[in-house]
């Protein structure tokens, strides 16, 4: 199959957004069935109380702390496909990132709910809310119980902010497409003409676009391993056996984006087929996939071995004997099976002819994720039932409302996701398009001088179309070589070369996220420290000002207001702040059309024509 051009790459991910069939509707009546029946059963815990529940004394933390564990968990394949592999220019990553940056979004939207539903009283929930303690009501920043607020919340914001800025390249494709099939009005049009912030293409925004995403991906990169290292020390600062180990950080990031892996394989097998996005999504796809969870399954049965390890070698008695129960007692099922699924059955990957098989793929998938779910409640349950003392040690059993409302959270992801891949696109078009661009561009070397690239709308000009990118790039060189050095270009995916043959300077983006960083770093402290003094208690030891803690704290503050601060200085130096697009701009690029836009004086019109002539214009419009 010969690879797919602009516009098939065009049509074929914005054609997948088309009016949906009635097997789409009834999907997405049965998920929010599932959503009401466990929003009623939430209801009913809530008028009953946690009775209702299997949590006993001594085991309070079971299914929905598993729950929330497991789709924070889930999360974290999202920003590793889109921001580490982007860093670390893994060209595979293009067609899945946008579907696992969505996954992302709604994994933490689920996530987020079981801290709710599992605290009970929900109308006190805003006592784990960090925030100053003027009312004295004790957010207790030296508790991992806070940091998770303060990691999550963050994650969340930064994951939302990352996924939106991503599309909005491709919400001009979706806007002009729209425009053009349904008219201006249209709800749909309307939409993603706000969505796209007015985004044109042009050569100014892409300079200052690379920049933002570059920044956004490496604050993001620290975050993903930061947010699940705090997940992991909610266990791991307990001294309960089985909890408190130095191994819980790594163990649980390799965990977490090994099943997030898993549920990408797990979503996108059947979407590729139901969409129809075969040229797009290849089987190399899957099977990059499958090597990485290659990967990450070796390092989680790294960890098995070493958790053992540890248990016999360091003398503790009773840590070797609640390891032993662990494997041999009444929840060794659970362990064996979190052995079979996480680490030996995804090995089978090693074969090359089960990871380009589909069903071999989405099977095996589907058992890491049933693996990786039963990890948690085994990490979680089986150190409270078995503790130190034996008069102390109890059992658990879910019941049909944990059950239920588990139920009902794979029915709240899968119900946006589901919603995701009928309205926005669920491939990177931009991306995409970039690696044909790439191999059409030649390089050409520097111009002599820097080429301002801005519009002049009073002044004539020339405006070229190409539907090659490597015929623009030679057009701009030829013309700012003959002295023009007032031009713009428009284009459907990013130039990297245009940059430095245009000698752009770097983009002041950067500056905004410094300002924002170093503000978070900062305002994360102060909230830390102020808090504690106003309180000043000693809880566990620790003076109230505990320096050491408070760095979670202001890690996260660096991240949030450093990608906050990256935000305003893109939508500041692109000038997205208005809807409108670019003067001269035409809806052809951003779909196949390149667009190279030269200021010239009245005299100088024919010469520059000449100059484009040898490059192979497809049009030349004269603007007076």
């Amino acid at each position: 199959m010969s690879d797919p051009s602009y516009a098939e790459i065009n049509d074929d991910v914005l054609g997948a957004m088309q009016k949906p069939r009635g097997p789409f509707y009834f999907a997405v009546a049965f998920l929010a069935a599932l959503i009401g029946w466990a929003g009623l059963c939430w209801m009913y815990q809530v008028q009953f109380g946690m009775g209702v529940s299997g949590l006993n004394r001594p085991v309070g933390w079971a299914v929905y702390i598993t729950n929330f564990v497991f789709w924070v968990g889930i999360a974290h394949s999202g920003t590793l496909i889109s921001a580490i592999l982007y860093l670390l220019r893994a060209n595979w990553r293009d067609a899945v990132s946008r579907s696992a940056e969505a996954m992302t979004i709604f994994a933490i939207m689920t996530a987020g709910l079981f801290p709710l539903v599992h605290l009970g009283r929900l109308w006190a929930a805003y006592y784990i809310i960090p925030y100053p303690s003027q009312r004295q009501i004790w957010p207790n920043f030296v508790s991992p119980l806070v940091w998770d607020v303060c990691a999550v919340s963050t994650y969340f914001t930064v994951s939302l902010i990352f996924w939106l800025v991503g599309l909005i390249p491709d919400m001009a494709a979706a806007r002009d497409r729209y425009l053009e099939l349904l008219g201006p009005d249209h709800l749909r049009t309307r939409i993603y003409r706000v969505m796209a912030l007015g985004w044109s293409g042009s050569g100014n925004q892409w300079h200052h676009y690379g920049r933002s995403y570059l920044f956004f991906a490496a604050l993001a990169t620290p975050l993903v391993i930061s947010v699940h290292s705090v997940v992991s020390w909610d266990f791991a600062m307990s001294l309960l056996p089985g909890w408190h180990s130095p191994i819980f950080p790594p163990y649980f990031v390799a965990g977490a984006i090994h099943s997030g892996l898993a549920m990408v394989l797990t979503l996108l097998i059947p979407m590729r087929k139901l969409l129809r996005l075969e040229r797009l999504i290849h089987l190399h796809h899957f099977e990059m996939l499958a090597k990485t969870i290659i990967l990450t399954g070796s390092i989680v049965g790294y960890a098995y071995g070493v958790e053992a390890f540890i248990a016999w070698y360091s003398g503790d008695l009773i840590e070797w004997q609640f390891f032993k129960w662990r494997i041999l007692g009444p929840a060794a099922w659970m362990y064996w099976l979190c052995v079979i699924c996480n680490v030996l059955i995804p090995m089978l990957f090693v074969f090359k002819k089960m990871r380009t098989h589909i069903l071999a793929l989405f099977v095996i998938s589907l058992l890491v994720n049933l693996g990786m779910w039963f990890e948690r409640l085994m990490i979680i349950f089986t150190s409270l039932a078995h503790d130190f003392l034996p008069q102390n040690w109890g059992s658990y059993l879910p019941t049909w409302v944990e059950l239920s409302i588990t139920l009902g959270s794979f029915g709240f992801f899968f119900f946006w996701f589901f919603g995701f891949s009928k309205l926005l696109p669920t491939v990177p078009l931009s991306e995409l398009k970039g690696r044909i661009a790439d191999e059409q561009i030649v390089a050409t070397g520097c111009c002599a001088t820097r080429v301002r690239q801005r519009i002049d709308a009073g002044y004539p000009s020339v405006l070229a179309v190409f539907s090659n990118a490597g015929r623009l790039v030679a057009a701009a060189k030829a013309c700012c070589d003959a002295g023009f050095q007032v031009m713009e270009t428009f284009s459907p995916v990013k130039i990297e070369v245009l940059d430095e043959v245009l000698k752009q300077p770097k983009s002041p983006v950067r500056l905004f996220t410094l300002i924002g960083a170093v503000a978070g770093l900062a305002g994360g402290f102060w909230l830390a420290i102020g808090t504690a003094l106003v309180n000043s208690l000693v809880v566990g030891g620790k003076p109230p000002v505990s320096l050491i803690p408070f760095c979670v704290v202001g890690f996260e503050g660096t991240i949030l207001l450093g990608s906050v601060g990256n935000l305003i200085g893109l939508v500041a130096c692109a000038r997205l702040f208005r809807l409108e697009t670019a003067p001269y701009y035409d809806p052809r690029f951003s779909r196949d059309k390149f667009g190279l836009l030269v200021s010239c004086g009245a005299g100088q019109i024919e010469q520059l024509q000449g100059l484009l002539s040898p490059t192979d214009p497809e049009e030349i419009h004269v603007h007076n």
